[in-house]
């Protein structure tokens, strides 16, 4: 691969950051073992971003990196735009269905990627997972089963191309069990 898209957060759902060329030497500080991104930088620098772990040619051994928990994970503010508003969540069976109000924004400050980003912690396989989610309309889909001891949990961002605004918590639909 000659050149790989490097992104603000783990997964091609954030904003894209800057490009990288192939065969440069990074040093891999995290990981993300859900979405299998890696957070990396300059060897000495001070600008990592997140790339998929599929276009690194890794040596060593990539399990002793350290998990990040992306909740630690800081993205740039929007000087210029407000939270969402109208954030809720409606569960059918597994599906919860995450919708918000529409941002609008100024001309040019479109990102040219999604304008919303959706992150989630839902139980799958017996197992929480971060599941980010880009979105072009004002509503996401997730798989949320039950059997987790830690409760789901979501959020949901407004993004621009200055960067994202304030989270808004998603009010997360309990599972009701039909089979009694």
């Amino acid at each position: 691969m000659e050149q790989v898209s490097c992104f603000y957060g783990p997964s091609k759902a954030y904003l894209y950051k800057y490009l990288l060329l192939g065969g440069s030497n990074l040093d891999i500080i995290g990981i993300l073992p859900d979405t299998r991104y890696i957070q990396v930088r300059a060897i000495g620098g001070d600008n990592p971003c997140w790339m998929n772990l599929e276009w690194m040619d890794v040596k060593g051994d990539i399990n002793t990196v350290e998990p990040i928990d992306p909740e630690d994970i800081l993205l740039p503010a929007s000087p210029y735009y407000s939270a969402l508003t109208n954030v809720s969540a409606v569960r059918d069976g597994n599906q919860v269905t995450i919708s918000w109000n529409p941002l609008f924004l100024r001309a040019g400050d479109d990102s040219l990627q999604e304008p919303y980003l959706v992150e989630t912690w839902v139980c799958q396989g017996g197992e929480l997972t971060f599941v980010p989610i880009g979105a072009y309309i004002t509503l996401a889909n997730v798989i949320d089963e039950p059997g987790c001891e830690e409760p789901s949990h979501g959020r949901v961002y407004g993004v621009e191309k200055h960067g994202y605004t304030r989270y808004v918590v998603v009010p997360w639909p309990v599972f009701e069990d039909d089979s009694d």
